[in-house]
Formats: structure tokens, sequence, C-alpha cells
């Protein structure tokens, strides 16, 4: 938002949504300070998108009694909107503080970098602060079509265009309010002059105090899997949630890294029974650091630069290798061999600092993205590995929203013995398959489509396809035959 004039203009800009969102983004976090709840009645069009998603009884309450927009799902186009309806959420400060994460809270940050990296649609979700990390994960038991009694990321589930999850302010809550940052460096006096051993230097005894009246425990990595994985397996599998892994103190090289018992308990998870739960789940690595040395969420800026990329080369494109806007720095910077072993195992996608800006290494799944029913099969194969990429799980999770779209308009209009939906599936995957979605030189080589006759009144179509598959890593073997040395390519 602009302010013209000495304050009597005031500039709004509402981005006109012309066409569909192919990835829209549901944010959850804190909004501190005012709510201008008259700005989110004075659009239309945002009233109308919750209204839709069956939140009028919420909208009702907001509009008679003196409440604060918690657990409601305002669609936004820009920036500006968010700004525009909590103009205080990027300055005031927050019941939770620490060293490394600040005072402020995340979910502004969030939601400027989604919109710098060229996101579409995003859904924020303002949840109270006295809730702890409970304000976050839904209730148990809670049925999704009871809109006025859910809570947190439940809250974006019902949210049927939503194909990604970020919690900003659940990551600032699971960095420890004591961790320490990098020891500021002492600098000399410029007048020298002798200094007896038993004198203590100014700076050189930690500095760190604990900062935060409210000294939230982090909670271990599993309890929160657990608390959110089952419900996207169970009501919104086409969904991926974005999420860093935690961090620790290294007390060796006096810096901040990544936790090593997280990364144990990711393996252990994908080793077990349910850990084809963690194909919706995309695990980055490292934090960014402003100019303050604070840290912020990486979350935003990877979100929004995959909404762009789906949204002008479809949700089978990764953003690797892609610079992305930012402002930031990753930290604790991770060397050559690191993001090679984060890569591998568990399986995380890397940000570096390239010469021509911030990027992703690669964008990586700790398990392969299949049917859970496959996965115990393919578990330990790693001519599968290619499966472990996040791309891949955003056009599954396109698939499942397209062919719902798909079967919603047919159900009414086509009788059972009709040909149209089998029709209009199979124009649908040769759309996919010109767009590059869906790999092999014919069509009848990418998807293979058979009706089968079930009973009287019900239509039943199989669908067998060839998604693209990313080349995972290109293997170089040199060998010395009778001295002469040859090359060969094999892609993995």
């Amino acid at each position: 938002m602009q302010t013209l004039l000495a304050s009597r203009i005031e500039l709004t800009p509402r981005p006109h949504q012309n066409h569909t969102p192919v990835l829209a983004c549901g944010m959850a976090g804190h909004c501190p300070g005012r709510v201008r709840k008259e700005r989110l009645f004075a659009l239309p069009e945002a009233i109308s998108a919750i209204r839709s998603a069956g939140f009028d009884s919420r909208l009702a309450q907001l509009e008679t009694a003196d409440e604060a927009i918690f657990h409601l799902p305002i669609p936004l186009n820009s920036s500006a909107e968010f700004h525009d309806i909590f103009p205080d959420a990027a300055t005031a400060t927050t019941s939770y503080r620490s060293t490394l994460a600040g005072s402020n809270a995340w979910l502004p940050g969030c939601v400027d970098d989604f919109f710098a990296n060229g996101g579409s649609r995003l859904w924020v979700v303002a949840v109270p602060e006295e809730n702890d990390h409970q304000a976050f994960l839904p209730d148990p038991g809670v049925a999704l079509h009871n809109t006025g009694s859910l809570r947190g990321i439940a809250s974006l589930l019902v949210i049927s265009e939503v194909g990604l999850i970020v919690l900003p302010d659940l990551e600032r809550l699971q960095i420890p309010a004591k961790l320490p940052g990098v020891p500021a460096p002492a600098y000399t006096s410029e007048s020298v002059q002798f200094i007896p051993c038993s004198t203590s230097l100014p700076g050189s005894e930690s500095s760190f105090q604990p900062s935060s009246p409210l000294l939230s425990e982090p909670l271990e990595t599993e309890v929160l899997l657990k608390g959110i994985l089952p419900w996207l397996n169970q009501h919104r599998p086409d969904i991926q949630w974005l999420w860093p892994v935690s961090l620790i103190y290294d007390q060796d090289r006096q810096i901040p890294a990544v936790s090593d018992k997280a990364l144990n308990k990711i393996r252990n998870i994908a080793n077990s029974p349910s850990g084809h739960r963690l194909r919706q789940l995309q695990f980055v690595f490292p934090y960014l650091a402003r100019a303050d040395g604070q840290l912020s969420s990486p979350s935003g800026v990877l979100a929004g630069a995959q909404s762009r990329v789906a949204q002008t080369q479809g949700p089978w494109r990764s953003i690797a290798g892609q610079v992305l806007v930012t402002s930031g720095e990753p930290f604790p910077l991770q060397s050559i061999p690191s993001q090679t072993a984060l890569r591998n195992n568990p399986g995380i996608s890397v940000l570096t600092r390239k010469p021509q800006g911030v990027m992703l290494d690669d964008e990586r799944l700790a398990v392969p993205a299949l049917h859970p029913d496959d996965y115990s099969y393919f578990q330990q194969q790693d001519r599968y590995d290619s499966f472990r990429s996040a791309e891949i799980m955003r056009f599954l999770g396109h698939l499942r929203r397209q062919l719902k779209q798909l079967g919603e308009r047919l159900v009414f209009r086509a009788d059972h013995r009709d040909s149209a939906p089998r029709l209009a599936l199979e124009n649908f995957l040769r759309q996919l398959h010109r767009q590059g979605a869906l790999r092999g030189g014919l069509p009848e080589e990418a998807f293979y489509i058979e009706q089968i006759q079930s009973q009287e009144g019900v239509i039943l179509i199989e669908v067998i396809l060839a998604p693209s598959l990313p080349i995972d890593r290109i293997r170089l073997t040199f060998t010395n035959r009778f001295g002469e040395w040859q090359g060969e390519l094999k892609n993995d």
C-alpha cells in the first residue's frame, strides 16, 4: 500500500485474476497488531470466494461481532492486500522471541516473498499466538464439512484449489529461543593499551540472554509430522507441504547447523510402514538470513517460484537452478559434500548461493512419490529413485485436482452408456502429452485408457500413464581398455 498526499489518498492495488491458478498456495501464521476487517469486506471477489468455500457463518460472526480474523482463509492476489488488512503484522512484536528468529512474525515476509517470486493465488489463515503450536495443528476428529470448527491447517484443506501448504510461524516456533547465532567479531579499539590477562575483554563473554518471556519448547520432529501428515494423507493427498529441517548448535564450528536427530527421525519414518506419507512433504534447508543476522523462512520464496513455474510451464517443471528473488542469504551455508549428503539421504532440497544468485540445487523428496500400495515394494529399489522428485508429486496432485473437477462436471451431464467421459479424459491426457507432462513419442505410448464394464449405472475408467521423469543423476564412467580411455554416459 502506498500513502499519498499526507495520508489523504491511499492506493491499494488488487490485480485482476484473469486465469485459474494452477498451483494455489495456503499459508498459516501470526498477524499481530491491528486488523482492518472493513478492508476485507471491501473486496467482493475475496468475500465471494470465502463464501464459496463454506465459511458463511464465520463471515457473519465477523460482521456482527468484534472478533479477530482467526482461522478464516482469505484469498489474496497481491501482498498489498495482505498489508492493507493487517497493517501492523510486519512490524508488531510477537509473544515468542528468539535470538535467531527475532521478535516479528514470519508470515508477512513469506507473503511478500511469494508474490515477489511470481506466485498467483495465496490463501492466508491467521492463527492466535496464545495457542502456541496447537493453533496450527488440526483438532482430532473434526469433520472438514463443519467449517465453523476448523482450526489452523484444517481451514486450508477445504480450499479445493490449494496445492501447496506453508506454515511460516510454526517454523519460527521450532527455532529454540536460546539457540545463539554466529558470535560477533571482537574489534580492537583505536588506542592500543596493555590489558592484564585476568581482565575480561568486552564481548569476550557470551552476550546471549533469553529474549522471550514465553520460552516455548519446539515439538519433536516425529510429533510434529504425526500431527499433520495423517490429515494430509487422508483428506488431501494432492497437497505438498514445504518444511525446513530443524536447527541445533554445532559446538565444534560454533554456528547453528542442521539437526542430526531430526535427520535420523526422517530416515526412520521413511523406512517405516507409514513412510509413504512423507511423499507429501518437501524438506528444505537451510534458512534465509537477513542483513541484521536474523533468520527468515525460505518457504515463501520457494512456494512463489513453484506457483509461477506451474502457471507458465506446468506443475511438472522443477524450479531447481532458477534464480530466486530474495534479499536473504542461505544460512548456515552448506558445502558441496554437505549438499550431496543431504540430497541423497534422507532427501533434502538445499538452497545454495551461486554467482547468479540464490538457487535451489534440486527438488528432492525423502521417499518416492508412489501410491501407498506400491511403496513397500519399491521402497528398497534404487531404480525408482527418480520418483523422489518434488515436481512429480506436484504433477500427481495437479492431476488429482483436474480429474476431480472433470468428474464433477460430467457427473450430472453424461449417461453411463455415453462415451463422452472417456473422450473428455482422452482429450485431457493428450493435452498433457503435448505440453510435455507425459513421456513417449506418441500419445499411445504416454497413456492407456480402458473403460471397464461394471454394474449398471456405474462408469469405471482405468487410466495408466507414464509421467515425465527428471534426470535424477548423470553418471560418467571412464574405462581404460588397452591404454585407451573410453567414456560411458548413463542417466539414472
